[in-house]
């Protein structure tokens, strides 16, 4: 364990030399959140905290995953005696906490633009920021970890372009919704859950696909 939070620790730590993404990610996070706090206040929260913060993952993990692989950053880390499977797990969680910070940033922006700057927080609004949206974040991150390790770079940002378009098409589409949907009801809260508990497994399953050998080999053209 103490494994996987130094990696993750050193994921953290690089995030500073890599400016340009995060000025990015802050502008378009503050502008997006900035208008979308539209209809149900709740409901909207719920949408733009979810996708902004899937945007956070998307922009992150490809230098947490894709660049270095593509430096022979990754080669190196592998020849080392950390393994595989600690590497994914620390970069996963790396990843994760500053798309969650992105996520509840967003949340944050929206809360505020509301009505009278007011809101009811529910109960069930809580539970989701706090366990599902984390679960489906790491989900995520497992998924685009794992496509830009196993595929080579042109496939990789062909992936990459698809999944950029799908999250668009999905932020637009949250911004209707949040204006047709009064309240998170526990019935959606708990098909939520289910999915999150589900997809959390897909990262532990996915590297098992993975090996260092063909890691490497993909790690050129």
């Amino acid at each position: 364990m103490s494994v996987v939070l130094t990696v993750a620790k050193r994921e953290l730590l690089e995030l500073r030399y890599d400016r340009q993404v995060l000025v990015w990610l802050i502008a378009f996070v503050t502008i997006f959140s900035w208008m979308s706090s539209s209809g149900s206040l709740e409901v909207s929260l719920l949408f733009t905290s979810s996708f902004m913060g899937m945007y956070g993952a998307f922009a992150l993990s490809g230098q947490a995953f894709d660049q270095e692989k593509l430096t022979g950053t990754l080669e190196t880390l592998l020849c080392g005696t950390v393994t595989l499977r600690q590497l994914w797990l620390g970069k996963i969680l790396g990843t994760l906490l500053p798309a969650a910070m992105v996520a509840y940033a967003a949340a944050a922006i929206v809360l505020y633009r509301g009505p009278d700057g007011a809101m009811l927080f529910s109960v069930q609004l809580a539970v989701y920021l706090a366990l599902i949206l984390p679960a489906l974040l790491t989900a995520f991150i497992g998924v685009m970890g794992f496509v830009q390790l196993h595929f080579d770079s042109r496939r990789t940002r062909m992936i990459s372009i698809a999944v950029m378009a799908l999250i668009g098409v999905l932020l637009l589409t949250s911004l209707t919704m949040a204006g047709e949907v009064a309240r998170l009801s526990w019935e959606a809260l708990a098909i939520a859950g289910l999915m999150g508990a589900g997809l959390t497994a897909l990262p532990y399953l996915l590297v098992n696909r993975l090996s260092k050998e063909r890691i490497i080999m993909t790690s050129e053209g």
